[in-house]
């Protein structure tokens, strides 16, 4: 941002170039600081109103309403008014303090759990539990009685049921269909000889005569 003088009817005025976004004044009732007083930061000026080109007949290019010290009213370009630095280091400065107590926050939170963590009864043993006495003895029984009765073998014990003998398939160790008998093969060599004799050794349908 800078400050930079117009050419105009009369002469010259001063007016602003180059603002950056979050200093162009849009709230009503924030100080603000004209161009024509950038050098006397002193003087308090209140925004009154804001208007868009072609919002106002008197303010045809767009405007700033602004009320001085002593309550009057005076008119600027959009070009001439910028929201006061000290506004905006007033915002930063809360910022930078909101930040800093939410620091602090978090750093108090942390010591809390760590206090906390740190209160809560340590035993020194990791795991689950022991057993309670009924329950283990209970289960060491169970463990005796299944020994006993495997006599101490682990896994399916073997059967005892003699097992079906299996019948040997006849085929000759051959897979597939099984050969044709002598009968069977005269019979398709006769009903074969018999199809070609209708068609004279010609395959498919025979051609129409019809036309």
């Amino acid at each position: 941002m800078k400050l930079i003088e117009k050419p105009w009817q009369y002469g010259t005025y001063l007016a602003y170039d180059e603002v950056e976004e979050n200093f162009v004044p849009q709230e009503k009732g924030a100080r603000v600081l004209p161009a024509p007083f950038f050098y006397d930061k002193k003087l308090y000026f209140e925004l009154k109103a804001v208007y868009a080109p072609g919002e106002k007949k008197t303010f045809p290019n767009g405007g700033y309403e602004v009320v001085d010290m002593s309550g009057g009213l005076r008119s600027y370009d959009l070009d001439q008014l910028i929201i006061h630095p000290s506004v905006l280091k007033h915002k930063k400065m809360l910022e930078k303090m909101a930040r800093k107590a939410e620091k602090k926050q978090k750093q108090r939170d942390k010591t809390l759990r760590k206090l906390k963590n740190e209160s809560k009864p340590k035993h020194g043993r990791r795991g689950r539990p022991a057993l309670d006495p009924a329950i283990k003895a209970h289960r060491e029984q169970l463990k005796m009685e299944a020994t006993k009765r495997s006599g101490g073998k682990r896994g399916r014990p073997k059967s005892s049921t003699p097992k079906a003998v299996s019948t040997p398939q006849v085929g000759g160790g051959r897979r597939g269909r099984p050969s044709l008998t002598p009968e069977a093969r005269a019979q398709r060599a006769s009903v074969k000889a018999a199809t070609r004799a209708r068609s004279g050794g010609k395959r498919g349908r025979p051609k129409s005569a019809r036309r």
